[in-house]
């Protein structure tokens, strides 16, 4: 393998992944401590967490997908030299998120109880998630500004910020959630409401820690405060070419996300319930995943700038090995190990005995995860974001959503049938991205570019 070979490349890819991949993970393990302090509670209130934080980070992940346009050109800047470039971009990206933010957090403040009624829940689910999306919708522009400044880090190759605003976020979402849903320390019980609550200081916090970062100065970025003002319509351009691909990808993908909700709802509050708790467990797998196409984005995004082909190709197989090998395991891991997992995140027998079937089943989609994930990525530092779009996008709307529907409302389908789908999905996606990464043409339009400027 090309990584075990090459040494200076193992040694990049780890640098910028392993901060980025521990990022991921403890973004995750924010839902992860919310599902198993709230679990302890009831399936209701496991289910209200589930719900209303599915609709919150929905709604701020798929705006926050507007960044990998400053992710990409941030990071070609950077491999140009062009550090002022880059700092621009991120200037302007500062701005672009806390207006935003502002909009979700009108909008989301106003609409809630409409968003809420879309889904067959029953009442006390419907009552504690509405409690949920209103505490969380008033910190908006503080998330988005916090997501999309760390597109920025990841960007410059900074993947080491990130990760540390991550630990500093969950350590204090950790301490809040067992304050404030149990009532400890002379605290009210709050229960679901404490869960948002702490959700949301952790992220004040978070945003404080990376302005702090962005206006420093030292990360090789010099932000200015006054000059953000100063909007440059050829930044915002670039921000929205290269990102409108990725936010209609998430856009369909969240919309199909609560689709995929509204119909598991049918089954009913315990299969809910299970479901949660088995997305939220693979998402500490495919999270790593997500970190390493992160390191793939910057790294092809610094060769793209550099007009490097060698250092090209090399981080886009070093990247893709190294996804394969984390994904492997956490496969083996699901396929061993799926009830005791499953019994960390609540003590109900029923939903320990589905969930843990749903795991194992889980364990079967991770390889193909890790592909679609990592090529993706390489596609994006290239300055390819429409084919994953155009990919993923359509593997949701043609593929899985019809036959979920088929599943659950024609057949009536228990819940593991239903993740027989997710399984099938992921495959044949992968399949997909491994054929357009074999033909090359995101190689070739490097090439394409260098013989451009050679002969202007």
């Amino acid at each position: 393998m090309l990584i075990y070979r090459d040494r200076l490349l193992r040694t990049q890819i780890f640098r910028t992944a392993g901060p980025a991949m521990v990022e991921m993970v403890m973004y995750m393990v924010i839902g992860l401590v919310d599902i198993a302090v709230v679990g302890r509670l009831g399936a209701a209130p496991l289910a209200a967490v589930g719900l209303g934080a599915e609709i919150f980070f929905s709604i701020i992940l798929f705006l926050e997908a507007l960044a990998i346009g400053s992710a990409i050109l941030v990071a070609q800047a950077k491999g140009a030299g062009r550090m002022e470039d880059a700092s621009g971009v991120a200037g302007h990206t500062f701005l672009l998120s806390i207006v935003l933010g502002v909009l979700v957090t009108l909008l989301g403040i106003r609409f809630s109880p409409d968003i809420l009624g879309l889904f067959s829940v029953e009442t006390a689910v419907y009552n504690q998630a509405l409690d949920y999306l209103l505490i969380t919708f008033t910190i908006s522009p503080l998330a988005l500004g916090l997501y999309m400044a760390h597109s920025v880090f990841r960007g410059l190759g900074r993947t080491d910020i990130p990760m540390i605003i991550a630990l500093v976020v969950n350590v204090i979402n950790v301490i809040g959630d067992f304050v404030l849903v149990y009532g400890l320390w002379g605290f009210p019980r709050m229960e679901v409401a404490g869960a948002a609550l702490a959700t949301a200081v952790a992220h004040v916090v978070g945003f404080i820690m990376a302005m702090f970062f962005l206006f420093r100065g030292n990360t090789g970025l010099r932000v200015n405060l006054t000059a953000i003002f100063k909007v440059k319509v050829a930044t915002y351009r670039g921000i929205f070419r290269l990102g409108m691909p990725s936010l209609a990808e998430h856009f369909f993908y969240s919309l199909a996300d609560l689709i995929s909700i509204y119909l598991i709802v049918y089954l009913g509050t315990l299969a809910f319930a299970a479901h949660q708790v088995a997305i939220i467990v693979e998402s500490v797998s495919y999270m790593p995943g997500f970190g390493i196409a992160v390191a793939a984005t910057a790294l092809v995004g610094h060769a793209v700038g550099a007009r490097d082909k060698v250092a090209l190709q090399k981080a886009a197989r070093g990247s893709m090995e190294f996804a394969l090998m984390f994904m492997g395991f956490f496969a083996l891991v699901f396929a061993l190990l799926p009830y005791q997992i499953a019994a960390i995140f609540t003590n109900d027998p029923d939903i320990i005995a589905l969930s843990g079937l749903l795991i194992r089943i889980a364990a079967i989609e991770q390889l193909g995860i890790a592909v679609c994930s990592v090529v993706g990525g390489i596609l994006k530092g290239a300055g390819d974001t429409r084919t994953p779009m155009v990919i993923n996008t359509a593997f949701f709307w043609i593929y899985r959503l019809p036959l979920m529907y088929l599943f659950i409302r024609v057949f009536g389908f228990p819940i593991a049938y239903v993740w027989l789908i997710f399984i099938s999905d992921w495959l044949l996606r992968a399949l997909t991205f491994a054929v357009v990464y074999r033909r090359k043409k995101w190689l070739t339009r490097l090439e394409i570019d260098v013989l451009n400027e050679s002969g202007s």
